[in-house]
């Protein structure tokens, strides 16, 4: 039991460091070239290495840092032309996600309808970090939903967490309207509750154009 705790803490604490890691880099705190050390961050958080190590990991996973032998750790920054690229591929993995998921089953149209919900209460509380988790699921589940290993697999390995951050800070710097997202995520639970899959890849598809939009 005390293992789950701390691993549980652990994962809690890798999160939150990566957030501000994140949050540090796009804002200029942390400016491209810039050394990153485990030690003296661990230190600044007060935790062991392993959490600030993995957090790491991340946002070398997410095209944010650099880590090279013997030279450690150090800011990309944001490459907008990779982001486009990985939003690219994401549209296309979704897309072909839901023509293999119609006819869905309610159970999914059901997740999707609470995730859709959630994200709504989220903008209107301002909870950027809530619409981002349930925005994450939303999608994913849609991926899930295809029965396909390797697209999940590829979706995940993308490390989504860091990327849909830096989304949200462009869509937040850009003073966009959240209202045409949430209503194409609406619109796009209506169109698999009907099984019409044109329509379905149609949004979806639109949605990404928006997002390959802000970089």
């Amino acid at each position: 039991m005390r293992k789950n705790v701390a691993t549980v803490q652990r994962t809690c604490m890798r999160d939150r460091i990566r957030d501000i890691l994140v949050a540090r880099i796009l804002d200029g705190t942390y400016p491209a070239g810039m050394q990153l050390k485990e030690l003296s961050l661990a230190r600044e958080f007060s935790v062991s290495q392993a959490p600030v190590r993995e957090a790491l990991r991340e946002l070398e996973a997410g095209s944010l840092v650099t880590c090279e032998r013997f030279r450690g750790t150090r800011v990309r920054g944001a490459d907008f032309q990779e982001m486009r690229e990985s939003y690219e591929l994401r549209a296309t993995i979704e897309a072909r996600s839901i023509e293999l998921a119609i006819p869905c089953p309610p159970a999914i149209i059901e997740i999707l309808s609470q995730c859709a919900q959630q994200m709504h209460v989220a903008v209107e509380r301002n909870d950027h970090d809530h619409y981002v988790n349930e925005a994450l699921r939303f999608h994913r589940t849609l991926v899930e939903a295809s029965g396909n290993t390797m697209f999940l697999r590829t979706w995940d390995s993308f490390h989504w967490d860091v990327r849909a951050r830096i989304t949200l800070g462009r869509l937040v710097q850009t003073g966009r309207d959240f209202t045409p997202m949430l209503k194409l995520h609406d619109e796009l639970i209506d169109y698999l509750r009907a099984a019409d899959t044109a329509r379905a890849t149609g949004a979806i598809h639109a949605v990404f154009a928006q997002l390959e939009a802000l970089f």
